[in-house]
C-alpha cells in the first residue's frame, strides 16, 4: 500500500500577475497612443494646410486674420510637444479643441468681403482635428455637444458670403460629412476607454484577489507548521511519558523532551532569511536527531559531492523534522528488534531525498484514524508546504518506508482507467 502526496515546486497560485503578467492594452497605454496620434494628425494636416492659410490671408483682417491662424498653429505644436510629456496631454487637446471653436465661430468677422468662388474657408480642413481633440480631451456629453455645434457653424459659414455661399446642398454636405467623421472618432474612442478600463479593472480584481489567495495559503502553511510542531514537539512527547513504563521507555521521552524544548525554541527565533543548507549538514543533523532515539537506527555514508549541493533553508527544515518524526513513529510502532536506516541522496538537478525505513511491523493506512495528525501533518503535509513530496509504502508485516523528496518530482501521467488512490494516512 502506497501513499504519495506530492507538491510541484512552484508557486501555490503560479506566477504573480502584479509582476508576471502585464495587460497588452491599459488606461496609460491607450491615452499615450492617443495623443501620439493626435499630435501627428496635428502636424501632417498643419503642414498640409499652411500654403491654402497663407493664400486666403489677403482676404482675411489684418490683424485677427493672422492672430486666429497663429494661435491655431501654436495650440497644434503644444499637442504635439504633449506626446513627448503625456502630463501634458489633455490640457494641450481641450486648448487645442477650443481655439479652433473660437477660430470656426469668429469667421464670418475674420473675412472681408467675400471669399472667391474657388476657395473654402482654411478652418473646413481643420474640423476633425478640432472635433478629435474635444472628444480625446473632454468629458464624452461635453465631445459629443461639441461635435454637433462644429458641423452646425460650419453650415451657417458656408451658406454665408465668408464662407462662399456654397448653397445648401453643399453646405449640408460639408456639415454631414464633418459630422460623420467626428462622431466616428468620438464613437471610437469612447469604445476603446472602456475596453481598456475594463481590462485596467480586471488585473486590478485579479491582483486583488491573487493576494487574498496568498494570504490565505500564508496562514494555511503556517497552520501545517504549527500543527506540525505541536504534534513531534508537544503530544508525542506527552504520549510517549505516558506509555513509558520502562527505563528505555523513559529515557526515550526524557531525550524527546530535551528536543521538544528546542525545536520550539530554534522556531520562536529563526531569522526571516536564512542562508542555504548543504546535503552534508542534513545528514549530520538527521543523524545527531535520530542519535538520541535509544533505538539502533543506522545513517548511511554522505554520497559523494554532498558537500557541494545545497538547499534552502525551510526545504531542508522540513526534511530534516518529517524524517526525525518518521523516525520516531518507527521507534514506537515497528516494534523490537527490527532494522531501521535512514539514506540521504542528491541527484545532478539538485533535488534531494531522504528516505527512512525498517523492516518490522508495518501498517494499513485505510485503518489509521483521521484525527491522528502524525503522518498527515508533520510528514505529508509538511512537504507539501515547501514544494516537496512524501511518499509512503508499507503493509502489514511488510516494514515501512518513507521517502521524502524535494523539490517534489512532476507526475507521471496516469491512464485514464487507473483507479483512484483510496486510504487516508492520520
Amino acid at each position: 500500500m502506497t501513499e504519495t502526496l506530492a507538491g510541484d515546486g512552484l508557486a501555490p497560485f503560479g506566477a504573480d500577475p502584479s509582476r508576471a503578467v502585464r495587460a497588452t492594452i491599459t488606461q496609460a497605454s491607450m491615452e499615450r497612443v492617443f495623443s501620439i496620434l493626435l499630435a501627428v494628425a496635428v502636424i501632417g494636416f498643419g503642414v498640409a494646410d499652411a500654403p491654402a492659410v497663407l493664400a486666403q490671408l489677403p482676404y482675411l483682417h489684418p490683424v485677427w486674420g493672422p492672430v486666429s491662424a497663429i494661435t491655431v498653429a501654436a495650440s497644434f505644436l503644444f499637442v504635439s510637444a504633449s506626446a513627448i510629456v503625456p502630463r501634458l496631454a489633455q490640457p494641450a487637446q481641450i486648448l487645442c479643441a477650443l481655439v479652433f471653436l473660437v477660430a470656426l465661430v469668429t469667421w464670418p468677422f475674420t473675412v472681408q468681403g467675400a471669399l472667391p468662388d474657388d476657395q473654402v474657408p482654411w478652418p473646413w480642413w481643420l474640423c476633425n482635428v478640432g472635433t478629435i481633440a474635444a472628444a480625446l480631451g473632454l468629458a464624452t456629453w461635453r465631445a459629443t455637444l461639441y461635435n454637433a455645434v462644429v458641423p452646425t457653424v460650419f453650415i451657417l459659414i458656408r451658406l454665408s458670403p465668408a464662407g462662399g455661399e456654397a448653397g445648401v446642398t453643399r453646405a449640408l454636405l460639408d456639415g454631414v460629412y464633418t459630422a460623420i467623421l467626428g462622431g466616428a472618432a468620438l464613437v471610437l474612442i469612447v469604445t476603446l476607454r472602456r475596453a481598456a478600463a475594463a481590462v485596467d479593472n480586471a488585473q486590478a480584481t485579479a491582483v486583488r484577489r491573487y493576494s487574498a489567495a496568498i494570504r490565505e495559503h500564508a496562514t494555511e502553511v503556517e497552520r501545517v507548521q504549527v500543527d506540525a510542531i505541536v504534534h513531534d514537539s508537544v503530544l508525542t512527547t506527552l504520549l510517549s511519558a505516558a506509555r513509558a513504563d520502562t527505563l528505555e521507555a523513559r529515557t526515550l521521552s526524557a531525550r524527546m523532551a530535551r528536543n521538544a524544548i528546542d525545536h520550539l525554541a530554534a522556531a520562536a527565533d529563526a531569522p526571516e532569511e536564512v542562508a542555504p543548507v548543504r546535503v552534508v549538514d542534513l545528514r549530520r543533523r538527521i543523524a545527531a536527531s535520530v542519535s538520541g532515539l535509544g533505538a539502533p537506527l543506522t545513517v548511511a555514508r554522505a554520497a559523494p559531492g554532498s558537500d557541494a549541493v545545497s538547499l534552502p533553508a525551510a526545504a531542508a527544515d522540513a526534511l530534516a523534522s518529517a524524517a526525525v518524526q518518521a523516525a520516531v513513529n518507527s521507534v514506537q510502532h515497528a516494534g523490537a528488534d527490527v532494522g531501521r536506516w535512514v539514506t540521504i541522496e542528491h541527484d545532478a538537478d539538485g533535488a534531494v531525498r531522504v528516505e527512512v525505513g525498517d523492516d518490522g511491523a508495518g501498517f494499513d493506512v485505510r485503518t489509521i484514524p483521521p484525527e491522528r495528525l502524525g503522518v498527515r501533518r508533520s510528514i505529508i503535509e509538511r512537504m507539501s508546504a515547501v514544494g516537496g513530496a512524501a511518499e509512503i509504502r508499507t503493509a502489514p508485516g511488510a516494514g515501512t518506508t518513507i521517502a521524502l523528496t524535494w523539490p517534489a518530482p512532476a507526475p507521471a501521467p496516469e491512464p485514464r482507467s487507473a483507479p483512484a488512490a483510496q486510504g487516508g494516512i492520520a
